[in-house]
């Protein structure tokens, strides 16, 4: 599959298609060796590491969850939804086949498995560049100066296109360090301790003993015959039970059980490890135990300290070159909808509010719409209870104190 920039877009399948060293056409450029990983790939990572796919998946499908919203900033204390504009349909709807959901839980699991990521603004869609075709390259000050793709046909510049950039801390380049390449002695230790299962249930005796013998054998081939045919009970036999000869025994070899080797607690605290490794707290993911109390409290805060500072760099990303190019006007942005995000319930959002604003705040009109009911003449204006306004009460759902006199007896 050939690839290269023309204009305003990026062309797929019209040049020369690439062949190997023998003569073999292909249709994937492959990952170039200038752009190979330390550590570990991170492709095999997320296929053999399921305490790094929890955690990574559990965060990406967080942040997909929402939405995006564009705004036009009338003045410094006013915003206006633009729901209907190019920025949000597209941010939402980035291309053909291709939802805002998987978008952006796409880019967040390259971030989080590569620690860099790339969107490009080709005509009117958004395209994913894969980590693994993307090109960085830096200044002296490690500053971003170059941004390509490997295609089949050659190495595109994407710096001609509005692009959304992100990556993680690296020393002197601009395209941060994979987290794959910190994890990597605890992936280690995880795949030794998972291949040690592996060989105890395949190769070790599940009872493990040693079976004595009054005598010796006296002929070498009654010996042969005998280890032969108990072991057969590890074959065909599996599961029964041999009869012992000549006054042989069992007798019980003390040594690691696979209790006394903490597998299940083993893998809880890879769990943990990596939760804490990606700013999640544990309990979030399953990997460690919690009350109804604390788990309420973490996921309130999950769109706070844990996955807010991946928004705002979404946030900051998007609105650098894509939003402007995308926008008609000077004073649009886009915003990940993080109040719609973590809101509770609607009860506790109307009393929260009500009480805050002393008064309705919610009109029939909108109401309605909440609940995808056709508008209705009339129900635009804000009701305000007579109590509120001449009672003297903060909110409707206050009583009004009793007057002097009222409840009380005299004789």
């Amino acid at each position: 599959m050939a690839g290269y920039l023309t204009g305003d877009s990026l062309t797929f399948g019209t040049g020369p298609v690439s062949h190997t060293s023998w003569g073999i056409p292909v249709v994937d450029a492959g990952t170039p060796l200038a752009l190979g990983f330390e550590g570990r790939d991170p492709q095999r990572v997320w296929e053999t590491q399921p305490s790094v796919r929890k955690v990574v998946e559990f965060a990406a499908r967080a942040v997909a969850a929402v939405a995006w919203h564009a705004f036009e900033r009338v003045d410094d204390t006013d915003r206006q939804r633009d729901a209907g504009s190019t920025i949000e349909t597209t941010l939402n709807r980035p291309a053909r086949f291709t939802s805002g959901f998987e978008l952006k839980r796409d880019i967040v699991t390259d971030w989080m498995l590569y620690d860099r990521w790339c969107v490009a603004l080709i005509g009117d869609e958004l395209v994913r560049i894969p980590p693994r075709l993307l090109e960085v390259g830096s200044d002296f000050l490690g500053r971003v100066n170059r941004l390509a793709v490997s295609t089949p046909t050659g190495i595109v510049n994407l710096l001609d296109v509005p692009v959304a950039y992100g990556a993680g801390w690296h020393t002197s380049m601009a395209y941060g360090t994979s987290p794959t390449k910190t994890l990597s002695s605890l992936m280690d230790e995880q795949e030794r301790a998972v291949q040690w299962r592996s060989d105890q249930w395949d190769h070790a005796a599940k009872l493990t003993g040693v079976i004595e013998h009054p005598g010796k054998f006296k002929d070498p081939r009654a010996r042969a015959e005998f280890a032969a045919g108990f072991d057969e009970y590890r074959r065909s036999k599996s599961g029964g039970t041999p009869i012992f000869e000549n006054g042989m025994k069992y007798s019980s070899v003390e040594t690691l059980k696979p209790a006394d080797a903490k597998d299940i607690e083993g893998r809880q605290l890879t769990d943990i490890e990596v939760s804490s490794f990606y700013h999640i707290p544990p309990e979030l993911v399953g990997a460690r135990e919690g009350t109804m109390a604390n788990v309420a409290a973490f996921r309130q805060m999950l769109y706070g300290p844990t996955l807010g500072p991946i928004l705002t760099a979404l946030n900051q990303a998007f609105n650098s070159e894509i939003v402007p190019a995308l926008a008609g006007k000077v004073g649009m942005y886009a915003e990940l909808d993080r109040e719609g995000a973590i809101a509770g319930s609607f009860v506790e959002e109307a009393v929260v509010l009500q009480t805050a604003v002393g008064g309705p705040w919610l009109t029939r009109a909108e109401a309605r719409a909440r609940k995808n009911l056709p508008h209705l003449d009339g129900t635009d204006e804000l009701i305000t209870p007579l109590n509120v306004t001449e009672g003297g009460l903060a909110s409707p759902r206050d009583t009004a104190p009793p007057s002097a006199g009222e409840g009380s007896t005299g004789d």
